[in-house]
């Protein structure tokens, strides 16, 4: 840690432009601790975020059918290795489902609106995987560093890049652009499907899910421009969609012998 300071100050000391001590001081405090934040800090932010989030966003009504239909869906899953699961409706027309570390899964209603029911629970278990995985968990502690070094530059000259200073904000913006890997992404698709088989959905179900995706985005009605921002975070659809295909297709001929 000694060294990345080092090597950071001279940088820091060079650039040209407004010096914002208090906050650039705060800034290098901030990047310090991104990289030993623990699991229990990761999960309290999760946790901020999550607020944030949908103090942010429009979150269907109890008694609306986008609700009812999802609390549906999910009454057979209440938690994941120990960690309690909660959901929750953003209405949008985007076509988005995401999760974070501290156990919630939130559906987008475009994406409701796009999917049949059995392709809805596929994406669920899908994003169940990524927590499950640890990857949410994960994704959270680099979108600190991400915005706690884009914190540091701001502070040297805030023309460089349109920051918030409200550092929720910022990693908010970091976890929302983060990419899951290909390697995550398949044991997530892994997931769903043993989730739905385990709870008698086809096991066609995320592959169908997926193509779902592949066609909205390959069309022209204007879906493939709501399906953006999950090709953007949960890229390769078409790839995954091929070995899903595999996955069902030797699932389905294993139960055949």
């Amino acid at each position: 840690m000694k060294r990345l300071f080092i090597l950071l100050t001279p940088f820091l000391l060079a650039a040209c432009g407004t010096l914002n001590t208090e906050k650039l001081l705060s800034a290098g405090v901030n990047l310090a601790t991104s990289y030993t934040i623990t699991d229990e800090q990761v999960a309290t932010m999760c946790a901020e975020y999550m607020a944030y989030q949908d103090e942010q966003s429009t979150i269907a009504a109890a008694d609306s059918p986008y609700t009812t239909r999802l609390n549906k869906l999910v009454s057979g899953i209440k938690n994941t290795d120990g960690l309690n699961l909660n959901f929750k409706v953003y209405q949008t027309d985007e076509i988005n489902a995401f999760a974070c570390g501290d156990g919630s899964i939130r559906v987008y209603s475009g994406l409701m609106d796009a999917m049949s029911d059995e392709e809805i629970f596929a994406v669920i278990g899908h994003e169940i995987g990524h927590l499950k995985n640890a990857d949410t968990k994960n994704m959270m502690k680099q979108a600190y560093k991400t915005a706690a070094l884009k914190d540091a530059i701001g502070a040297i000259n805030p023309t460089l890049e349109k920051l918030t200073n409200s550092q929720l904000a910022a990693i908010a913006t970091a976890y929302k652009e983060a990419q899951f890997s290909q390697a995550q992404e398949f044991a997530a698709d892994q997931e769903a499907f043993n989730v739905c088989i385990a709870n008698s959905y086809s096991p066609y179900a995320m592959y169908n899910a997926l193509n779902k995706l592949v066609e909205l985005a390959g069309g022209n009605s204007g879906s493939s421009s709501k399906v953006a921002q999950m090709f953007s975070t949960h890229p390769d659809s078409a790839t995954r969609a091929a070995r899903m295909k595999q996955t069902a297709d030797e699932y389905v001929a294993q139960q055949k012998q």
